[in-house]
């Protein structure tokens, strides 16, 4: 296992003297599906909780801070919320303010008076992808990634998974509460109701949420220790060890099922089979449980129980359920098909119970145990994070060690938690100086190249949509053929699922090529506004027409027509008629698009002398991307028929001659690119030279350098750990600056094409690419908004950052 990198703290967090105070863990970490690290820390006698992402280490924001102990710290599945715990039975559920990461709100709390919540989860949506490292040479993603069947844990009307959360609390009490799904609703949303107001802080406005309560056994006692995982069947199971037992020889197992009574929620809670710990001829005292960690192994109920010895040794035992048929004696048979309505006898009865199938003894206190997050049967791999700042890697079965790492010793500071990015590809891990440490997982153990298990693991991120951040940290190797087999694996989707993943196709590969990080950013803006501009269309006759006009404009250009007047003839007027309010709304979109047309163009003879002389072309060149040329030919028709409509909704150049048409110009010269968009031929070449001598071209946008970790970045330091210091910016990665622009001291809204000037009064940027976007949204029309709804994360996948 390869160490990444180390942050640290500079002792702002406190110290590990704390941690003698409280009997808990002052520092608590949990990771996104988006790569976002949440962690809490101890300081002054009060908890904060700071967020960072895993490619800006060292640059890290606050969320808030509490007078109480933070005991819990969960994600929601999209990483889109956060949900505190604390000691004294309040639950808190956080979210970045308009997505920027620095600037958090408070949506919902709840109270369990008198309560110390120790475990919460949040539903389960019932929604997972299955990964199989056999199926990796499969074609379509569909037969690569299967679907899991699994019931949301708790469903409203239509069988619609419901979003809330459960808790259990320290005495034994469950409590549930749904979230309401108001907040779903984006403030420029055209549903007709109306959203509640955005909030600001800690307001007054914050919804404080009744839970539904139920104890999940016959009686109260000190739970200690405990675990939730959810199961196929949509219930929750929970594990638990009783703190005051002397000898602890019980982990106590539930099923807990959830169900909507109207408005209310009923909670039912059934025993499972329990574990009768083995006991052992030294006494019990020596030894007592740390920690429990119910998971599934193969699809099997698996449940590691962690011991902590007296010699500052652990010892972690594996426990799996078994089912089994226990036969039935034939007076009992009788009497079950007496009661049966005289069924066919039953010869056997099921039953569960758990058996221990293996055992490890570590010289150092195990400060706590993670298992993979990937969803599969043949990846499966534990770690146990080690006092003595080491990690073992393990194998689920026979617990035998895979892997061993020593980290730093530090007589100070001692590992105490951590957690898993969302592929299970790193490893993050913090001491009790709230200090992190990176580092890479072992790959998986298949008979398959890198570049194989690297390329599933790229599509996985892409089917699921969660941030493929902690794979692209690694070392990738040949990285242009990586990005060559992702694309030809994408191309031979079916349609409907390329159109379906392509904002996630595009995402990943503008981040594997940051080199082309330009190219990639027009692309995906490209395919957004033309998927906007086509949802405009609508058909001016629904019972004669088997396509939409966007169907029939891109049959009509399948032609090569040169003249896209001539185009506009073949076309029904009707069916692209938009309001004129709204056309002019869109100017701005308008004018990006035949700036990004002019552009390409006027770059295509220098790219085309560059490939020749050097003797290879760039891995990726938009003027080269037949699927952008049709965009952009799309695009140019629809402009064209809109400026008839509205003539105020055309793009605006500064022209050598009056007398020339620019959109006629355009999409004569695409045209003829899509023609042989790999070789254009010299006439082509020589007519785009000459539109730098007929109208100014505006210069594309350049946005300030960002400083991140990414694959070339890291690939460039392969000696040694990389150490980096909180709040400090690392010189050493950023980005550099490739050319000035026009307007060198003007930002530009990438989002929606505006210059906002010198001194803008709100912006946010993108925290990893630098992309800039207006904080102040101003649509004024449906079309606008949805435009602007668009964009709640960064084209990148990354957060927003707010700057005033």
């Amino acid at each position: 296992m390869t160490i990444l990198y180390k942050v640290e703290s500079r002792r702002e967090f406190g110290n590990g003297k704390d941690s003698s105070v409280f009997p808990h863990k002052v520092v608590l970490c949990a990771v996104s599906a988006r790569n976002i690290i949440a962690f809490s820390a101890l300081q002054s006698l009060s908890s904060h909780v700071y967020v960072c992402d895993i490619v800006t280490p060292w640059q890290y924001y606050k969320v808030c801070t509490s007078k109480s102990l933070i005991n819990v710290l969960e994600w929601n599945a999209s990483g889109e919320q956060l949900m505190l715990g604390y000691i004294g039975g309040r639950v808190e559920i956080w979210q970045p303010k308009e997505q920027a990461l620095n600037v958090w709100q408070l949506h919902y709390h709840a109270n369990i008076p008198s309560e110390d919540i120790i475990q919460a989860k949040f539903f389960h949506n019932g929604k997972g992808v299955a990964f199989n490292t056999q199926k990796k040479d499969h074609t379509y993603y569909a037969e690569k990634f299967e679907r899991l069947e699994q019931r949301p844990t708790l469903t409203g009307f239509g069988g619609v998974a419901t979003e809330g959360c459960i808790l259990l609390s320290s005495s034994g009490l469950l409590a549930a509460f749904t979230l309401p799904q108001l907040h779903k609703l984006a403030p420029n949303s055209n549903s007709g109701v109306v959203p509640e107001p955005p909030l600001s802080g800690v307001s007054n406005e914050q919804i404080e949420l009744t839970p539904a309560t139920h104890s999940i056994g016959i009686s109260r006692s000190y739970i200690e220790h405990s675990s939730i995982v959810p199961s196929a069947s949509g219930a929750l199971n929970i594990a638990y060890s009783i703190g005051w037992q002397q000898h602890q020889q019980l982990v106590h197992c539930f099923k807990v099922s959830l169900q909507l009574e109207g408005e209310r929620i009923a909670i039912k809670s059934e025993s499972l089979a329990s574990i009768f710990l083995n006991t052992t001829p030294s006494p019990m005292e020596s030894r007592r449980i740390t920690q429990l960690l119910w998971t599934r192994v193969a699809n099997e109920d698996v449940i590691y129980v962690v011991f902590g010895c007296a010699d500052s040794a652990s010892l972690l035992e594996q426990w799996t359920l078994t089912r089994r048929h226990q036969s039935v004696h034939a007076l009992l048979q009788q009497s079950s098909a007496a009661t049966a309505n005289n069924s066919k006898p039953v010869d056997y009865v099921p039953s569960e119970s758990w058996e221990q199938v293996a055992k490890l003894q570590l010289n150092a206190q195990i400060s706590q145990l993670c298992s993979s997050r990937l969803n599969a049967a043949d990846c499966e791999q534990l770690y146990a994070i080690l006092q003595d700042n080491s990690v073992q890697v393990l194998e689920p079965g026979t617990l035998k060690q895979l892997n061993h790492t020593q980290f730093e010793r530090d007589a100070e500071a001692r590992f105490v938690c951590a957690d898993l990015t969302p592929t299970s590809q790193m490893l993050l891990i913090f001491d009790s100086h709230a200090q992190l440490h990176a580092m890479q997982t072992p790959m998986l153990k298949q008979n398959a190249s890198t570049m194989q298990l690297l390329l599933l693991l790229l599509e996985y991120c892409i089917v699921t949509g969660v941030d493929a951040s902690d794979v692209l940290l690694l070392n990738l190797g040949n990285l242009e053929a990586l990005v060559e087999k992702l694309t030809d694996n994408f191309t031979r989707q079916p349609s409907y699922v390329r159109q379906f993943y392509y904002a996630n196709f595009l995402a990943l590969k503008s981040n594997l090529c940051r080199a082309q990080q330009q190219e990639f950013d027009n692309l995906i803006i490209l395919h957004a506004i033309s998927s906007t501009f086509k949802s405009l269309l609508r058909p001016s006759d629904l019972g004669c027409q088997d396509k939409g006009p966007a169907d029939n404009l891109a049959m009509k250009l399948a032609e090569s027509v040169p003249d896209v007047d001539t185009v506009l003839l073949n076309l029904d007027p009707k069916d692209f008629t938009v309001e004129p309010m709204m056309l002019q709304s869109l100017q701005q979109l308008i004018q990006w698009v035949t700036d990004l047309a002019l552009n390409m163009l006027n770059r295509l003879p220098e790219e085309v002398m560059k490939s020749k002389l050097s003797g290879k072309r760039a891995s990726y060149d938009i003027s080269r991307d037949i699927v952008a040329i049709g965009s952009l030919r799309e695009l140019l028709v629809m402009i064209r028929i809109w400026g008839l409509l509205n003539p105020q909704c055309l793009p605006v150049y500064t022209k050598t001659m009056d007398n020339i048409d620019v959109l006629a110009i355009l999409f004569r010269l695409l045209t003829r690119l899509a023609q042989n968009a790999a070789e254009p031929d010299e006439l082509l070449l020589d007519e785009c030279s000459l539109l730098s001598k007929q109208l100014l071209i505006p210069q594309p946008s350049k946005y300030n350098p960002t400083t991140l970790l990414s694959a070339q970045g890291y690939a460039a330091v392969k000696s040694g750990q990389l150490t980096f210091t909180s709040l400090v910016e690392p010189v050493g990665l950023q980005d550099i600056e490739m050319e000035q622009v026009v307007f060198a001291n003007c930002v530009k809204d990438g989002v929606s094409n505006l210059q906002l000037g010198a001194n803008p009064s709100t912006i946010r940027r993108c925290a990893r690419c630098g992309f800039v976007n207006s904080a102040n949204k101003v649509a004024k029309t449906s079309a606008l908004k949805a435009w602007c709804n668009k964009w709640l994360h960064c084209h990148c996948g990354g957060f927003w950052k707010q700057i005033n």
